[in-house]
C-alpha cells in the first residue's frame, strides 16, 4: 500500500508540473505569436510564396486580412493572426485574384488572376477539372483544401511544442527545485506527507472526469508582465500549493550547501523531471486514474476478505459455545 502511494504521489506531481508547463507554453505561444507564425508559413504553402510571391504579398495586405493581424511586440515572429477561417480565406483569395470592381460570375475570373505556370495555377485549375465548375462549388473545393493545409500547420505547431516543453519542463525544475530523486525520496521516508499527496490525488480524480485546465487560455497577445500574472494564477491554485507545501518544492540555503555527487544527482532528477513534463497532463491524467481505480479495488478486496475473516471467526466461536454447551 505504502509503495502504491509513493507512485500515485509521483505521477500527481508530474500531473501538475506539466498543466504548469502546458501554461507556460500557452501564455509564451501567445507572447510569441507562434500560433500566427505557423499560418503565415500554411499561407506561404498555399500561395506559393517560393517562386512567385505577388499573390502573397497581395493577401497579406488584403483589408480583411490586416484587420484580423496582431499588432507589433517585442520578440514576436509574426503579425500574423493565430485563426483565419476558411470562409475569410476562400473571400480574401478571391478578392486578390479577380479583376478589380469587376463582379465574380465564372470560376475562370478567379484562376485569371494567377500567374501563368505557376502551382498556385496548377492547383486551381485542378479544382476546376474535378468538376466545380460553379462558383460556389469551387469556393467549396478551396475552402476544403485550405482546410486541410491547416491541420498539417497544426501539426507543426504541435511538434515545435513538444520540443519547446521539454526545455520548458527543464526550467520549472530548476527553479522548484523538483528533483525526481528527491521526491521519491520524500515521499518513501514521510509517511504523513505521502498519505496526504495521494488523498489530494485521489480527490482530485474523483472530482475530474478529463485533465482540467487550472487556468484561462489566453486568446490575444500577451505582454512579459502578463505571462509572470498567468504564472502565479497557476501558483496559486488550490491544488498546486497543497503540493508544493507537501513536497517542499522550493530553494532553501542548505540546498546549495551539498557536494558535487548529489549536486550530479539533482541534474539527473531535473532531467527526469523535464521528461516527464514532456509528455504532457493528459497522459499523466490518465495514468492517475488507471492506478487509483487499482488502488480502490485492491482495498474492496481487503475489505472483503477481513469480512469473510470475521464470518470464520465467529462460526468458530458459535462452534466452540455449542460444544461447550
Amino acid at each position: 500500500m505504502a509503495m502504491l502511494e509513493v507512485i500515485i504521489g509521483l505521477i500527481f506531481t508530474f500531473m501538475l508540473l506539466s498543466l504548469l508547463g502546458t501554461t507556460l507554453n500557452e501564455l509564451v505561444s501567445a507572447w510569441r505569436g507562434w500560433r500566427g507564425f505557423y499560418m503565415e508559413e500554411a499561407l506561404k504553402r498555399l500561395l506559393e510564396f517560393d517562386d512567385k510571391k505577388d499573390v502573397f504579398e497581395k493577401f497579406m495586405k488584403n483589408p480583411l486580412f490586416k484587420q484580423m493581424m496582431q499588432h507589433k511586440a517585442i520578440l514576436r515572429k509574426s503579425q500574423a493572426p493565430a485563426y483565419l477561417s476558411s470562409a475569410n480565406f476562400t473571400s480574401i483569395l478571391t478578392n486578390v485574384l479577380k479583376t478589380k470592381d469587376k463582379a465574380v460570375k465564372t470560376v475562370d475570373d478567379i484562376i485569371q488572376g494567377v500567374p501563368e505556370g505557376s502551382q498556385l495555377r496548377e492547383v486551381l485549375e485542378q479544382f476546376k477539372e474535378e468538376g466545380h465548375t460553379s462558383v460556389e462549388a469551387f469556393k467549396g473545393r478551396m475552402q476544403s483544401w485550405f482546410d486541410d493545409i491547416m491541420s498539417q500547420s497544426s501539426g507543426w505547431y504541435k511538434r515545435h511544442l513538444q520540443f519547446v516543453t521539454f526545455f520548458v519542463g527543464l526550467g520549472i525544475a530548476i527553479v522548484l527545485n523538483a528533483d525526481s530523486f528527491q521526491i521519491y525520496l520524500h515521499l518513501t521516508t514521510n509517511a504523513a506527507n505521502r498519505q496526504k499527496l495521494s488523498a489530494l490525488a485521489t480527490s482530485f480524480a474523483a472530482e475530474n472526469e478529463t485533465v482540467p485546465n487550472l487556468t484561462t487560455p489566453p486568446t490575444e497577445p500577451l505582454t512579459g508582465a502578463e505571462i509572470k500574472k498567468g504564472v502565479q494564477e497557476f501558483v496559486n491554485t488550490p491544488e498546486f500549493r497543497t503540493a508544493s507545501n507537501i513536497l517542499g518544492l522550493g530553494w532553501s540555503r542548505e540546498d546549495f550547501l551539498v557536494g558535487p555527487a548529489l549536486w550530479l544527482r539533482r541534474l539527473l532528477g531535473w532531467f527526469i523531471t523535464a521528461l516527464a513534463v514532456s509528455l504532457g497532463a493528459p497522459f499523466w491524467f490518465d495514468v492517475l486514474k488507471k492506478i487509483i481505480t487499482i488502488q480502490s479495488t485492491g482495498n474492496a478486496s481487503s475489505s472483503g476478505n477481513n469480512g469473510q475473516a470475521q464470518v470464520i471467526i465467529n462460526a468458530a466461536a458459535n462452534t466452540g459455545d455449542i460444544k461447550k454447551a
